[in-house]
């Protein structure tokens, strides 16, 4: 989760229609044997199609797989975020051909595991804003050029990471006869970083991006502080869906956002979300999943990281919740609807049709 300053200006929505979103809705989220029940029933009411969470290779993934499994069997899907050892390792090893095997490996150890309820997999999360990468390009200095990545030891040794991780789902994908697809992931306007990857053997199928615009920031559709076009038409010049995998308002990060529905940042941030969210709207055929992050607050982190949620807890939401489910064309009850339309978010012919929770809960097992 990171925040990059934009070009700040104004700019025209796009109308919003009564339907769900014409890309699938999904959030981020921590699983758990003792909460994963509620996380899918959540997701089934909200209409909230796809679960982002985290896939670590060398733990227990039975948690992990309930939850998948349950979202599997409702008609949702889940997507792991890969996080084998060299999430955390910064040493830049030089023995590239051993890392490159090593990370190949690690990924087919997790991969192999739960592919049968997942398929979808990141390569690890927000590689560019590794300290060891920044130390050798600066964050949002590279742009659309590949050449700062030439020749930098720390990069070369993330390249071979990222080569053995995408080789290893592609093999499986070959020996299982499943739709494995591989996720690489973009942060800011380091496009060139893409580029790169693919100069040097890295294949994906998938391009993931992070963003958490302001209020007042330029469209995303066209803001030009990301390159020529925007970032929309700068992710689709590599001729792959795009999942915007990470996303919430900007004012989430401002020291004065209170958490707390009626103060002035949490309000602006509900129009912030609004505001994106319809515009995004207008690119389904580069679009194909928005994930909010996160279905809840998580209090064991240090602001801001601890705020980021639609929900407090799994049994407390605030108003980010029924805006989420708005746009998914999930359930809303007559509080929630005015809880969106008092503040000017959408109107009320902009809701989606009327649904109640017992009309898309799946019957009890």
């Amino acid at each position: 989760m990171w925040k990059f300053g934009l070009a700040a200006a104004a700019a025209t929505a796009v109308a919003l229609s009564a339907e769900a979103s014409s890309f699938d809705l999904g959030v981020n989220a921590h699983y758990g044997l003792d909460s994963n029940e509620k996380i899918a029933e959540l997701m089934i009411e909200r209409n909230f199609k796809v679960l982002r969470m985290g896939l670590y290779w060398d733990q227990d993934q039975t948690a992990f797989r309930d939850l998948a499994a349950r979202l599997k069997a409702n008609g949702g899907r889940s997507q792991g975020v890969l996080q084998i050892s060299y999430q955390w390792d910064h040493r830049c090893n030089q023995n590239l051909p051993w890392v490159e095997n090593d990370a190949y490996n690690q990924t087919v150890a997790a991969v192999d595991k739960v592919k049968d309820v997942v398929h979808d997999f990141e390569l690890l999360n927000e590689v560019q804003l590794r300290p060891e990468i920044q130390r050798e390009v600066r964050w949002n200095s590279a742009r659309t050029s590949a050449a700062p990545y030439e020749g930098k030891p720390c990069i070369a040794t993330m390249v071979g990471v990222q080569r053995g991780m995408s080789r290893a789902i592609a093999d499986l994908r070959v020996r299982s006869g499943l739709p494995l697809r591989v996720i690489v992931g973009v942060v800011g306007r380091d496009f060139g970083w893409l580029t790169f990857l693919r100069s040097k053997g890295v294949q994906w199928d998938v391009t993931g991006f992070h963003v958490y615009p302001l209020h007042q920031h330029r469209s995303l559709l066209n803001d030009l502080w990301y390159g020529p076009g925007g970032p929309l038409e700068q992710l689709a010049s590599f001729g792959k869906p795009v999942h915007i995998n990470e996303m919430n308002c900007g004012e989430i990060y401002r020291s004065d956002y209170e958490n707390r529905a009626g103060g002035p940042a949490t309000e602006t941030c509900l129009k912030s979300l609004a505001r994106h969210l319809k515009e995004l709207r207008s690119q389904s055929a580069l679009l194909e999943s928005v994930h909010l992050y996160s279905l809840t607050d998580d209090p064991s982190k240090a602001a801001p990281e601890n705020r980021f949620g639609l929900m407090y807890d799994l049994e407390t939401p605030k108003p980010h919740l029924y805006l989420a489910s708005a746009f998914a064309g999930g359930a809303l009850s007559p509080h929630e609807r005015l809880e969106i339309t008092s503040r000017g978010l959408l109107s009320e012919a902009e809701l989606p049709s009327r649904r109640s929770a017992a009309d898309v809960l799946p019957p009890a097992r």
